[in-house]
């Protein structure tokens, strides 16, 4: 989705004249760094769900010598979950291209070739969409809010191809920004269970366990460097959490494109928050 936003940007454009200008740029930028702290939060999401289940494997094995069986099986749970992320950035690209044909449409004279490609790019969308709806992640709640999604009505400015296709479309891609919303979500509380998962089994393998052995813990600097950073993991994950929640704005910025109704202080507001998104992520990322 990295030119998404780009092209909610020439919606508003034609809505509204030159004046969007400012505006514009700053949907561009907001469009890109959205897409890498989607992206971001995938990869902290993959990981979190490695890290959680290679530290049951450890558990459970000092507990009872594991099998290969017992493995696989705890592998096969991981693969499940990691493609199931996996296809929620193939979602994530495909929407992207289908933005990227919108703003072909937009200010091209020929918009013939972009309309056949829009058609193939909407085909694949709805069918990764039906693969991650059949996904543990998909809930009856999100179920019943695609359900909801209805048509809007585009703006009367909004003229040619790109009018047509928002006429036909708006609808589709308002439901994929939706389920893109509403797995985010459910990421958000999977990545806090996992965590959580995480700093109880590394407590126990790190720092209880060294503490009370009979051997003297040898390096305590090291000690005393994991037990702070486990101890700070929750509140990590909470700031992470919160941060994560300005994701659930693209979608009502579509629409208000879509309807010619863009506010600037709240894209302001947008950029600011992904920023501090973005460093939050970044700072996981060493961690």
């Amino acid at each position: 989705m990295r030119k998404i936003l780009m092209s909610f940007a020439v919606i508003a454009v034609l809505t509204s004249g030159c004046g969007y200008s400012k505006e514009y740029r700053k949907l561009t930028e907001a469009g890109n760094k959205y897409t890498i702290a989607v992206e971001e939060l995938l990869v902290v999401a993959s990981k979190l769900q490695l890290d959680s289940s290679s530290e049951r494997i450890l558990h459970d094995d000092r507990i009872i010598n594991q099998s290969v069986t017992q493995y696989q099986k705890i592998s096969n749970q991981d693969r499940e979950i990691l493609q199931t992320i996996d296809d929620i950035r193939s979602h994530n690209r495909l929407l992207q291209k289908y933005f990227n044909k919108l703003e072909e449409l937009a200010t091209s004279d020929a918009p013939s070739e972009a309309q056949q490609e829009i058609e193939y790019i909407s085909n694949n969308i709805n069918s990764i969409s039906f693969k991650i709806q059949k996904s543990r992640l998909f809930t009856n709640r999100s179920q019943g809010l695609l359900k909801k999604i209805t048509n809007i009505p585009v703006h009367s400015q909004i003229k040619g191809a790109i009018r047509k296709e928002l006429e036909k479309r708006n609808q589709t891609i308002l439901r994929e920004l939706t389920l893109q919303r509403e797995m985010l979500k459910e990421l958000g509380g999977f990545m806090n269970h996992r965590s959580e998962e995480i700093k109880q089994a590394q407590e126990i393998r790190l720092i209880i366990r060294p503490l009370i052995a009979n051997k003297r813990i040898e390096d305590e600097n090291k000690w005393i460097e994991q037990r702070r950073k486990i101890f700070l993991i929750d509140r990590q994950m909470a700031e992470l959490t919160n941060a994560s929640k300005i994701l659930d704005e693209f979608k009502d910025i579509f629409q208000a494109s879509v309807q010619g109704k863009i506010n600037s202080r709240r894209l302001n507001n947008t950029l600011k928050d992904i920023d501090s998104l973005l460093v939050l992520l970044e700072n996981h990322q060493k961690y």
